[in-house]
């Protein structure tokens, strides 16, 4: 055995050189994705630094985020290329934003607008008796809608898999799913939750540490709901062709 490889496995006596190769391949991602995603969301970065309480000026927030759904479509590009063995996070994040700009922002601005809709109702009801019963409701779609939004994002950069299946397509199949995986949807929606708290409470280093493990989360919970249904319509219909 070698100097090399013995200080090797002296500072790293359980992992082998594949697993070690694993592990610094997902941090590299993740540094590279957190990074391309504070890039591209430079000026929603910029005002979360500068304004004091972001929950007050909401709905200035939602006027600049069309570039959120994007990012976090490049961001799954980025994700899906390394599990295939990718070794460039920087090239494939913007490889996928330039491919998924345009579906993946008519969704965020679609979401964007159901989340203004939800939240001026909500305003307007709370001095209302019936806000108590009509908050609730409201947020429950819109969490609804979030996490199909997810999983339409998903679909959108893992297409090439599937070329045939539309956007129009996910978006019915993600909002089945997640009426009908809800639980799996729960989950999805907490680490999202769990990324904007992270942001909102560092918006220096949180985006530049936190957001990307967690967004990992969410796109290997959605790839592999929306991958199953895929996989069984893609059966349904060879076995119809026969």
């Amino acid at each position: 055995m070698s100097g090399t490889e013995a200080r090797s496995h002296s500072r790293f006596p359980g992992l082998s050189q594949p697993g070690f190769d694993l592990v610094f391949g997902y941090v590299y991602t993740g540094l590279a994705v957190n990074i391309c995603m504070a890039v591209a969301n430079a000026p929603l970065m910029l005002a979360l630094v500068l304004v004091r309480d972001p929950a007050q000026a909401w709905p200035f927030f939602l006027l600049i985020s069309p570039t959120v759904a994007p990012s976090i479509a490049a961001a799954f590009a980025a994700f899906e290329a390394s599990n295939a063995g990718g070794t460039s996070p920087f090239r494939e994040f913007w490889r996928g934003w330039r491919r998924c700009l345009r579906p993946a922002l008519v969704v965020g601005l679609a979401t964007a607008a159901l989340a203004l809709l939800v939240g001026v109702d909500l305003a307007a009801t709370a001095a209302r008796p019936a806000g108590a019963l009509l908050a609730p409701v409201l947020l429950v779609v819109l969490a609804f809608a979030i996490v199909s939004a997810v999983l339409v994002l998903t679909g959108i950069a893992t297409r090439d898999a599937a070329a045939t299946v539309s956007v129009r397509a996910l978006a019915k199949a993600s909002v089945y799913l997640v009426a009908r995986r809800w639980a799996l949807g729960l989950l999805t929606l907490g680490t999202l939750v769990g990324a904007c708290a992270f942001v909102l409470a560092q918006p220096v280093f949180g985006p530049l540490l936190g957001v990307a493990p967690l967004l990992f989360i969410a796109f290997s919970n959605s790839r592999a709901v929306l991958g199953s249904s895929l996989g069984a319509r893609a059966n349904d219909g060879a076995a119809a062709q026969r």
